[in-house]
């Protein structure tokens, strides 16, 4: 997969809630998976909870671990 397209929600998420970028390459590995149930994992010491929807794959939310 050469890039990534998210959703507005995921963009606006990063905006709003400065999302850490280890979340998108993390969702970027795990578009494959996606469905639209969301789906919790943790990548490079980020929890992520993402689903596809309309085709595209949506973060619901992303937090550093502490």
């Amino acid at each position: 997969m050469s890039a990534l397209t998210l959703s507005l929600h995921g963009a606006n998420r990063i905006l709003e809630r400065s999302v850490p970028l280890e979340a998108l390459e993390g969702v970027k590995f795990a578009t494959p998976i996606l469905t639209e149930k969301p789906l919790r994992f943790r990548y490079k010491g980020v929890t992520v909870i993402a689903r596809m929807a309309s085709g595209y794959p949506k973060i619901i939310s992303a937090w550093k671990g502490v």
